[in-house]
């Protein structure tokens, strides 16, 4: 083998693994270069998978960096990451198949869908199942997104009780957009029960299936046993960035509002199918599911939001109309996008969450404007990347500097630790417990979340980061000098008598 040849195998080896559809395709080197640079300068290789779509065809395939950094396990087109909210498409579509096939209706009253209930503080006869999944109800609930993303928590009989306990929004009034998981847990917990099945099966016969997404599930427990590999969650903000997030998704914490692990080629299957490519699903129904419900008015990056569709985004971007869903959480963020006008669809699939979210943006912006012919975008893209590297060193350095304040506060209890110290429940979310280390550090647990407290902002409060990222403070309320119930927000948690 010659020199040259043995070069040019050396160099197309050495690249990130990607495919090219065509030679008539945008060139994405330059991109992939972009990708690889602002990892290696940012020391976080943690991984990306991306997905174009272009006329019914999937005309690139990029991925790079690693999805577990310590068992330096590189991202290939097989490797399923949590795609967090980006699960609100699917789940919308579903109930509308649902619906075509007079099994379920989008007109039907909260009220109907739970007969038995009281509903208080709001008129349950007016919010629909309509209003429930394009964020239109007016309806809140904070402990049943905990328990069901978070905690894990539930049983049947829970779920439904803590959905009769939903109030009205404080500041978004029924037939106002207001962005929430809530709408779409109480869909799939009348879904679970009134059919007998669970929502995931659903997905899977009526979504999964037909579009030959064969590696992708609304199943921890099922991606486990079939040995998938699974990117491992990372974050930027996190006091060690090259170690993975404690907070993991299980059976349990994967909800309708967020609970499903792909790849960057079965979600380009759904974008195919969205953007006319397919007929395993109705036609009609995936138009339907793309037509605006409630109008919108934000923008997020650089995206802009006018309305809200069946789990769709929409938007102006470049001059076309562009329907979209990102999803984050600890560890995450995925993005799936298209343009119905133009059969242009975008998968990006991220294990890490603060500096991908950022970056996510320029890889739509260089795969847009190239698909669009704009000009110089490789220029364009190539200045923000370094930009946002540029940031990525104050991001860490601010991150520290918050965790640095946060530890500083100065303790406010008014009685010793051991007054804390115990098991706190609640009829539907379940124990809370509050423990204590050999060197008195405060140890928390709640179901799949665990955290040591730090001091919080007034008399008797603590902060703990149950969810990576995020924290929550705990207001303990005393009575003889015992710490007798604990807050989260609105939820309270009571000692236990024997405690």
């Amino acid at each position: 083998m010659n020199r040259v040849l043995k070069l040019g195998m050396a160099l197309f080896l050495a690249m990130p693994m990607m495919s090219f559809a065509s030679k008539t395709s945008p060139d994405f080197r330059p991109l992939a270069a972009m990708i690889e640079k602002a990892k290696q300068a940012t020391a976080m290789p943690t991984g990306v998978a991306i997905a174009v779509v272009r006329d019914g065809k999937v005309i690139y395939e990029g991925y790079f960096g690693l999805a577990d950094l310590a068992a330096q396990t590189p991202v290939t087109r097989d490797t399923a990451f949590y795609i967090a909210s980006a699960t609100k498409p699917f789940f919308a579509l579903l109930a509308l198949l649902q619906e075509a096939r007079g099994k379920l209706d989008t007109g039907m009253s909260l009220q109907q869908m739970y007969p038995g209930v009281g509903f208080r503080g709001f008129d349950a006869g007016k919010v629909t199942v309509r209003d429930l999944l394009t964020h239109a109800s007016g309806v809140d609930n904070e402990p049943l997104v905990w328990a069901t993303a978070f905690s894990g928590i539930h049983t049947p009989t829970s779920l439904k009780a803590l959905v009769a306990d939903s109030t009205s929004s404080t500041d978004a009034a029924h037939g106002t957009f207001k962005y929430t998981n809530v709408g779409y847990n109480i869909v799939s917990i009348w879904m679970d029960q009134h059919t007998g099945t669970p929502w995931q099966a659903h997905l899977r016969r009526e979504i999964f299936t037909p579009l030959g997404m064969t590696h992708t599930t609304a199943y921890v427990s099922e991606a486990e046993k079939a040995g998938w590999a699974m990117a491992r969650p990372y974050s930027l903000a996190s006091s060690q960035p090259r170690e993975p997030l404690y907070l993991s998704k299980s059976d349990d914490t994967m909800q309708a509002a967020g609970g499903m692990f792909s790849t960057a080629p079965d979600l380009a299957r759904f974008l195919i199918a969205e953007l006319g490519g397919s007929t395993a699903l109705p036609a009609a129904v995936i138009a339907r599911s793309q037509h605006v419900q409630v109008p919108v008015a934000s923008t997020y990056q650089n995206f802009e939001r006018n309305g809200y569709a069946w789990g769709w985004y929409s938007g102006t971007y470049k001059g076309q109309v562009l329907l979209h869903h990102f999803g984050a959480f600890a560890g995450f963020h995925a993005h799936l996008s298209f343009m119905p006008e133009k059969g242009l669809g975008l998968v990006v699939l991220n294990n890490e969450d603060v500096l991908c979210a950022q970056t996510t943006q320029l890889i739509a912006d260089y795969v847009y404007g190239a698909l669009l012919g704009e000009p110089d975008v490789a220029g364009k893209v190539s200045r923000r990347f370094d930009e946002v590297v540029a940031r990525a060193a104050r991001i860490t350095a601010a991150a520290a500097r918050q965790r640095q304040s946060i530890q500083a506060r100065v303790w406010r209890l008014s009685q010793p630790r051991e007054a804390y110290a115990g098991r706190y429940s609640h009829e539907q979310l379940g124990d809370l417990v509050v423990s204590l280390a050999p060197d008195g550090a405060f140890l928390l647990r709640w179901g799949r979340l665990q955290a040591i407290a730090s001091a919080g902002k007034d008399p008797d409060q603590i902060r703990a980061e149950l969810v990576p990222g995020s924290g929550q403070f705990l207001q303990f309320a005393m009575t003889n000098g015992v710490a007798r119930s604990v807050a989260i927000g609105s939820m309270v948690f009571h000692r236990r008598s024997s405690e």
